[in-house]
C-alpha cells in the first residue's frame, strides 16, 4: 500500500469502494460492534494493517472553517447514510458523536462512496498533487536513500525551486457548485455608501418636516371650556377655577406598543427544522442554517427572540416580531398577539394553547411547516390550513424567495386578521 493511502481519509474511502470490511476494536482489545464502544478503528487487507483512534482528524475539512471532521464522525456518516436528516442529527446527539453538517454531507458521501474523485474541501490535496509526479508512486518500503535518489533525478536540468515554480504556476483553483456560490467578493462598501446617502438627505428631510408641521399649526390655539380672555386674573384660592384631568381621560389613551407587537410561536421539539437556534437567522438574513450544526459549534439556545423587518431594503423604519417556543409565560391577554406558528405535524404542540385541537388553532393562527424539498409533507400537514415551506438542502441562494413568500403570505393574512397589531 502506498504512503499517500497511510491517511485514514483515504483508507475510508478506498474500503468503502472496494467493500472491504472495517474493524472496530475497544480499549479492552476485543471486537466492538457498536461505534461508541471503540476506541480504535482498523484498516486490514491482505498487505497491511493501519490502526487509528477514533477520534482521530482527516484531511476532509468542515464547510468554511479550519475544523476537519474526525474518522468517527465520517464512519457513523456511512453508516447512517439511509436515515433522515432528523434520524441522523438525533441518533448522533443521543450516542454523543459529532455529526457532518447537513450542507456538507452529500458532498461526503459522494466521495467517500466513489461517486466524485475529490473534493474542494480535502486540506492536504492541492499539495499533494502539486508536488507528486507521475513517477513518483512509492513503496512503503522504500527507504530514504531511494527517495532523495528521486528528488536528484527531477532537479536535474535545472534548480529544485525553479521546478516548484513551474509546477505551481499549472495549478488551477478547483471551482465547485458550493465554491462559486459563496463567492469571493465582499460589498461591505455599499453599506457605507448608503449609510453615507441617508445621513446627507437626513437635514433636508427633517427642515421639510418642520416646515410641513409649522404650516399646518394653526394661528391662535382653541380656548378651552371656561378658559378666561388674555389680560384677566385668575384668583388662586378658588377651587372651581383648577382645570382637572377627567376620568375618561387615562382610559382614551393609545395602548402601549409592546402590546402591539406581534408573536410567532415556533416548536420546541430538537427534530424541528425550524427553533430558536436558526430562526433569526432565517427570517432576518435569508439563510437557513441546520440547528445541530450551531449546537455543535457550542452556541447556547436563545430564550426570547425579537426579530427586525423592514418592509422594504432602503426604509429606515423596523417593525418588531416576537418569537418563543414555549406558552408557559402567556397571559390570556398575549393570544390575540399571536399572528404566526411553525408547526411539526404533531397535534401535542398545542397542548397548553389557548385552542388545542388544529382545526381552532389555524382559524385564529396563520400556520407554516418547513420541511425539505424532496421529503413528503406528514399526513396531518394535508388536512391542517398552513402553509408550506420547501426548502432545497444544496442550494442556500434560494431561500431568499423562500423566506420573501413568508412574509407576504404572513403580512396578507395580519392584514385581513389582525390589523391593530404592528406588522
Amino acid at each position: 500500500m502506498s504512503a499517500t493511502k497511510k491517511d485514514p481519509l483515504s483508507l475510508l474511502r478506498d474500503f468503502t469502494i472496494s467493500k472491504k470490511p472495517i474493524t472496530l476494536i475497544s480499549s479492552s482489545g476485543n471486537l466492538a460492534t457498536e461505534l461508541t464502544d471503540a476506541s480504535d478503528v482498523v484498516f486490514a487487507d491482505d498487505k497491511q494493517t493501519f490502526t487509528f483512534p477514533r477520534t482521530t482528524p482527516t484531511a476532509y475539512r468542515r464547510g468554511n472553517s479550519d475544523e476537519t471532521y474526525t474518522l468517527e464522525t465520517l464512519l457513523f456518516l456511512l453508516q447512517r447514510a439511509n436515515q433522515s436528516v432528523a434520524e441522523y442529527s438525533l441518533e448522533g446527539a443521543q450516542k454523543g458523536i459529532p455529526i457532518v453538517s447537513i450542507l456538507d454531507k452529500r458532498l461526503v458521501l459522494d466521495y467517500l462512496t466513489g461517486v466524485t474523485a475529490t473534493s474542494a474541501n480535502i486540506v492536504y490535496q492541492s499539495s499533494e498533487q502539486s508536488k507528486r509526479s507521475a513517477d513518483e508512486v512509492a513503496n512503503d518500503t522504500q527507504d530514504e536513500a531511494s527517495k532523495k535518489q528521486k528528488i536528484t533525478t527531477m532537479t536535474t536540468h535545472g534548480d529544485e525551486n525553479e521546478v516548484l515554480r513551474q509546477i505551481i504556476s499549472k495549478e488551477r483553483l478547483a471551482r465547485t457548485t458550493a465554491s462559486v456560490l459563496r463567492g469571493n467578493k465582499s460589498f461591505a462598501n455599499i453599506q457605507k455608501i448608503g449609510i453615507g446617502l441617508l445621513l446627507k438627505s437626513k437635514p433636508k428631510d427633517d427642515k421639510a418636516a418642520a416646515k410641513k408641521s409649522q404650516e399646518q399649526r394653526p394661528s391662535t390655539a382653541p380656548s378651552a371650556p371656561g378658559a378666561r380672555p388674555a389680560g384677566s386674573s385668575v384668583d388662586p384660592r378658588s377651587s372651581s377655577q383648577v382645570q382637572r384631568p377627567s376620568s375618561g381621560a387615562s382610559s382614551s389613551r393609545p395602548k402601549s406598543s409592546s402590546s402591539r407587537v406581534p408573536i410567532i410561536i415556533i416548536p420546541a421539539a430538537i427534530t424541528s427544522m425550524i427553533t430558536m437556534y436558526n430562526i433569526k437567522q432565517f427570517l432576518e438574513e435569508q439563510t437557513f442554517v441546520d440547528s445541530q450544526e450551531l449546537r455543535d459549534k457550542g452556541e447556547a439556545k436563545p430564550s426570547n427572540i425579537k426579530i427586525e423587518r423592514r418592509q422594504k431594503p432602503n426604509e429606515t423604519q423596523k417593525t418588531y416580531y416576537q418569537v418563543i417556543d414555549s406558552t408557559d409565560h402567556m397571559r390570556p391577554e398575549d393570544w390575540d398577539r399571536v399572528v404566526c406558528v411553525f408547526t411539526t405535524g404533531a397535534e401535542w404542540q398545542f397542548k397548553k394553547w389557548k385552542w388545542q385541537k388544529p382545526i381552532e388553532v389555524f382559524t385564529h393562527v396563520k400556520g407554516f411547516y418547513a420541511k425539505w424539498a424532496d421529503e413528503i409533507p406528514k399526513e396531518n400537514i394535508k388536512s391542517w390550513n398552513v402553509d408550506i415551506l420547501s426548502l432545497n438542502r444544496h442550494r442556500r441562494h434560494a431561500d431568499r424567495a423562500l423566506v420573501t413568500e413568508f412574509w407576504d403570505s404572513l403580512q396578507s393574512w395580519c392584514l385581513a386578521n389582525k390589523p391593530h397589531l404592528q406588522y
